[in-house]
Formats: C-alpha cells, sequence, structure tokens
C-alpha cells in the first residue's frame, strides 16, 4: 500500500482512515505499507521507521526537504528514492500495489508495473471538488491522467467525488466509502445541564471554516450559555483561531485539545451531546460519520460527503459559509438532541459503512485487478 497521507511523527491525524483501512485487509492479504514524508529540518538524508505492532508491516520514511527554488523538482526526486529505499529487500513480490491519493504516491508502483505488478488507486482528494483540481498546471495533469491510465482499478470515497473525479478527468472509478471504526462508550454523563459540542477538524480555515463555527457558536451561546465546544485537532490556523476565540472572550466555554491518536478520538465522541462539521469542503466526511455510528447527532454542512448520508432523522444539514444559520442549527439540537435514538444513528451507519461491508468491497477490487 502506497498512500499519500498516513499517520506519522509530524501529524498522528493523518490519514488515518488509510491505516484503519490496511489494518481491515490483514486478515485477507499480507498488507505491507510504504509511507514517505518529507521533514524541512531532518538532520540527515532519510530516516527510516518500522512497525509491525498493528499486524502489519509499515515503513515510514522521512526525508530531508529541500527548501530551495527547485524544491518541487528535488523533492519529488527525493520522494520517489525514499519509496525505492523502504522497498529494498523486500523478501516478496507483491501481488498488487494499492496507491492513495496520486501522482507522486504512485512512483514505485509505476516501477513494479514494469515487473508485472498492477496497481489501483483509490482518490480521496478534495480538489476535484473545491476547484483546486483546475489550478494545477498542464504537466502535472497530464502526469496525472498517464498515472490514471495504468491503473487497473480506481475507487473513490463517495458519489459527489465520483462525478467530479469524472467531469475532470474522464475517468470511471467506484465508490468504497471509508471504513467507520466504532468504540464501546465508557463514558458517564455527570455534566450537570452543560451541553457539550464536538468538532474535529483540521485547523485549515479555507477548508473547515473553524472561525465560521466559533462565530456561530458565540452568537448561540449568548442565547444558550451552558454551551460548552471541543475542538480536536491541529494546523496551520491553530493560532488564529485562538486568537478569536479570546477576542470573542469564550475561553471558559471553547476547550482545544490538540492532535490526538485516532483511538482517543474515537473514544471522544461518546463523552458529547452531538457533532458539528462546518466544512466547506468534504469528500466524505469521516468525522461525521464517526460521530454518528456513536450514536450522536450531527449537524453538517452541504460540503460533499456529507449530505449522502446525513438526514433529517440523524441531523441538520446547512449551507456552507452561513453563521446565521449554523447558530440556529446549534439552538434547535439543543433541544432536540435527547430525542434521537443513539442505537438507530449507529446502526445506520454500521449499514452503510461497517467493517464487513468494507472489507467485501476492498476484497473484491483487488480481486478483480489481480485477476484481470
Amino acid at each position: 500500500m502506497l498512500p499519500r497521507w498516513y499517520p506519522n511523527k509530524l501529524d498522528v491525524q493523518l490519514g488515518t482512515f488509510i491505516q484503519k483501512q490496511a489494518i481491515l485487509m490483514k486478515d485477507e492479504f499480507n498488507v505491507f505499507v510504504i509511507y514517505v514524508q518529507g521533514v524541512p529540518d531532518l538532520s540527515k538524508k532519510f530516516e527510516f521507521v518500522e512497525n509491525t505492532e498493528n499486524g502489519i508491516r509499515e515503513r515510514i520514511v522521512y526525508f530531508k526537504q529541500s527548501q530551495s527554488a527547485l524544491r518541487k523538482v528535488t523533492n519529488a526526486r527525493r520522494y520517489k528514492l525514499a519509496q525505492i529505499l523502504a522497498f529494498k529487500n523486500v523478501d516478496f513480490k507483491p501481488d498488487l500495489c494499492h496507491v492513495h491519493v496520486p501522482y507522486r504516491s504512485a512512483f514505485l508502483a509505476l516501477d513494479l508495473r514494469k515487473k508485472g505488478v498492477p496497481f489501483v488507486i483509490t482518490e480521496h482528494w478534495s480538489g476535484h471538488i473545491n476547484g483546486e483540481y483546475d489550478k494545477k498546471n498542464a504537466a502535472d495533469i497530464t502526469i496525472y491522467k498517464q498515472v490514471l491510465g495504468k491503473a487497473k482499478g480506481i475507487s473513490v470515497v463517495s458519489e459527489l467525488l465520483q462525478r467530479k473525479f469524472k467531469e475532470n478527468t474522464s475517468f470511471d472509478s467506484i465508490v468504497i466509502p471509508n471504513l467507520i471504526e466504532e468504540q464501546i462508550d465508557t463514558s458517564t454523563n455527570d455534566r450537570e445541564d452543560r451541553i457539550e459540542i464536538l468538532t474535529v477538524s483540521d485547523l485549515v480555515d479555507d477548508t473547515k471554516n473553524v472561525t465560521g463555527l466559533i462565530s456561530a457558536f458565540k452568537n448561540a451561546n449568548e442565547t444558550h450559555e451552558n454551551l460548552n465546544l471541543t475542538i480536536i485537532g491541529g494546523g496551520p490556523d491553530e493560532a488564529l483561531i485562538k486568537a478569536l476565540v479570546k477576542d470573542l472572550g469564550l475561553q471558559n466555554h471553547i476547550t482545544f485539545r490538540g492532535r490526538l491518536e485516532h483511538d482517543e478520538v474515537i473514544s471522544a465522541y461518546h463523552n458529547y451531546d452531538f457533532y458539528i462539521c462546518n466544512s466547506n469542503f468534504e469528500t466524505f466526511g469521516m468525522t461525521v460519520a464517526e460521530a454518528l455510528l456513536a450514536g450522536k447527532p450531527v449537524i453538517s454542512t452541504k460540503c460533499g460527503g456529507p449530505e449522502e448520508y446525513v438526514n433529517s432523522k440523524n441531523g441538520i444539514l446547512i449551507e456552507t459559509k452561513d453563521n446565521k444559520a449554523l447558530s440556529a442549527a446549534i439552538l434547535d439540537m439543543v433541544g432536540e438532541y435527547k430525542n434521537y435514538s443513539s442505537s438507530e444513528l449507529s446502526n445506520e451507519i454500521r449499514t452503510k459503512f461497517g467493517a464487513e461491508k468494507i472489507k467485501s468491497q476492498i476484497k473484491e477490487f483487488y480481486l478483480n485487478a489481480i485477476n484481470d
């Protein structure tokens, strides 16, 4: 497996859904993951980390990331070399490579294809939805399409992404949603009359619109003073977002927990009354589905993936970038969250995105490529 995103020492939340998919398939296939990550201040050219504790082989390679004027070309070369070095001395020939988010992550897969090893692709990238694909230069788009054309199969994670991917590239794909993982509820309700709200997000405001959430929360909190919001995640706009919380005087109502390991995030959902996603773009909306699987109703923007499974029976959908609508939805949910059936919320999502269904879809995807 060759992912472009994967949990690593710089970001433990990055691509956790890809890691969980790899672990899911370990009983069906011998899974070997190679992940490469650039680090600007690395003290040596390459650093290798090996891990087998999840029942799969993970080989993570960090390379010294160039900051020069030619950094794009230099870093692409270092990325490819890191993949090659990670595969060196491997004692087996793969039957298949699974590339997540090409094209750079496909370098090794293209080399192995010359030796008779097919590869498949899963695209997760929101750039097909938010217009970033159209900003790519012609050379990058040409290479990207060439990689797609050599794959034995292509999957995407939502119907919206499937449509946009087809419009942009002309390539067909199948939809295999992300695996949604659950944990047993061990929470205790000792919060008196406080209402606890959760959001899990990379703090990249152009995409996640956390500042919009905070502004809407401020308005709702003026009507209902017992609201508390917890934000799990980190990112480049963290200082900006924390400054806004301070400016609005919300330090006693908004808590930042930083980036957490995925298992900690999954456990956290059970400690809150409902969940909010205020993103501008989501190809699937992992955290929304995870909250529903934990039996929590959700408020979500119509940002891409979530509207394929969020409805009036499990939450509230609003338009993107609409703080007034979000404030109203928060107050509506304050009055209604206890009326949702946790078991019904969980069962619906489990049926759509549970482990056995996703495992079956991925297995068929792999075998079709291997046996073609």
